[in-house]
């Protein structure tokens, strides 16, 4: 089965080569892109008209337990914080696959955008899979184990520990079919996925998550890893692909520093 990062190479694309831009994510599911930013805001609303993505989307969790890196704009720090508790925002650890929108239903976070204002002095590096064509792996060898995936009941988002005390959670399919014939995709393996709940309703499960977890490890077609550096913009269709991060080492006088926008809609030529 293909993937979807057959034939890649590493390349940054001018932003504002809109056709480039575009055909590169349609083709790969995602694309790298530069410019002269303002580390702002406005780079963000730059690229939202460029690609008629439409408003920045806030989730409530992070409107609502996070102040340090959460912006009113919707434009979220990613590092740099002098303060906070987000496990993302406030950590250099190793980052699991997930997709964006932990407590909303798959696919409502189509775009997610990543700025790089800094990279780290050692290792950070973004890590992608191609969950959807590994998925359609999955249908054509296993179709039991793909069905259960498909399920509506069968995964579980939940927070771990909140500010408030109030928990979030969403309950939904790990994958669904979209309006094209394909499928939109919200595979999952960090800290937010309780995958006991989905063991719990059917305990074969644990096959189909080992199954797309070897298809997810390094080494694999489906799997892409590389440097995100200063001054690139990593634009994801956050439901087609899972991302991570590896671990890393900052310098204190210049820690990594990301800026992060959600968009619900996917990069077009037509506003």
């Amino acid at each position: 089965m293909k993937s979807c990062f057959d034939g890649w190479s590493p390349q940054v694309i001018d932003s504002e080569d809109k056709k480039a831009v575009i055909a590169h994510i349609e083709k790969y599911r995602f694309a790298v892109v530069t410019r002269e930013w303002k580390y702002d805001d406005s780079d963000f609303q730059k690229m939202s008209a460029l690609y008629s993505l439409g408003d920045i989307y806030q989730s409530a969790f992070n409107r609502q337990e996070h102040k340090e890196g959460v912006s009113t704009s919707g434009v979220n720090q990613i590092g740099g914080l002098s303060h906070g508790t987000h496990m993302v925002f406030n950590s250099t650890s190793h980052l699991s696959l997930h997709t964006d929108g932990s407590y909303i239903p798959i696919g409502s976070i189509k775009t997610s955008i990543l700025l790089c204002k800094q990279h780290a002095s050692q290792g950070g590096g973004t890590v992608l899979f191609d969950s959807v064509s590994a998925f359609q792996k999955l249908r054509a060898e296993h179709p039991d184990l793909a069905n259960i995936l498909l399920e509506d009941q069968i995964f579980r988002r939940r927070s771990t520990g909140t500010q408030s005390g109030t928990q979030y959670a969403h309950i939904g399919p790990v994958f669904r079919p979209d309006r094209d014939g394909g499928f939109i995709g919200g595979f999952t393996l960090d800290v937010t996925a309780d995958w006991d709940y989905s063991r719990n309703i059917n305990p074969r499960v644990v096959e189909a998550v080992e199954y797309m977890s070897q298809l997810a490890a390094e080494g694999s077609r489906y799997h892409l890893t590389f440097p995100l550096y200063r001054g690139q913009a990593l634009i994801m269709r956050n439901d087609k692909i899972s991302h991570g991060r590896h671990a890393y080492t900052d310098d204190p006088a210049s820690p990594r520093t990301l800026l992060r926008g959600m968009f619900t809609r996917a990069p077009t030529l037509i506003a």
